[in-house]
């Protein structure tokens, strides 16, 4: 995929998070360590509806956008949810389960352990 549509796919996602008004959006470029996404893009709803609501609306600006949506999974009582469109994976999830799960801190410690790994060869 060229970079110029996962870029599109990464605005597409960034901006359909920012009408919906979800908190705490960041993006990590994970291509490195994951051969399926470029990007996974987290973000956190205030409650179980805007959870559901969230992930109909980033399917249909995919859609709109002729993205194809490869996946949503999860359901909004499990406090988390998943939409890939494109090569962006989007986790919405609910605070609780945002920080339990620490998406973030897996991420970043795999990347330490490969920049670790690169070092020893």
């Amino acid at each position: 995929m060229y970079d110029q549509d996962i870029e599109k796919e990464l605005k597409v996602a960034l901006d359909c998070l920012g009408e919906h008004k979800v908190s705490d959006v960041s993006y990590l470029d994970v291509a490195e360590y994951t051969p399926f996404a470029s990007y996974y893009v987290l973000a956190t709803c205030m409650n179980l509806r805007q959870l559901e609501a969230m992930a109909g609306h980033l399917e249909e600006a995919f859609e709109k956008n002729k993205i194809e949506v490869f996946a949503k999974e999860g359901i909004p009582d499990s406090g988390w949810v998943i939409v890939q469109g494109g090569d962006i994976i989007i986790h919405l999830f609910l605070d609780v389960n945002r920080k339990e799960i620490d998406l973030e801190g897996l991420i970043v410690d795999m990347a330490k352990r490969s920049e670790k790994n690169r070092a020893r060869k």
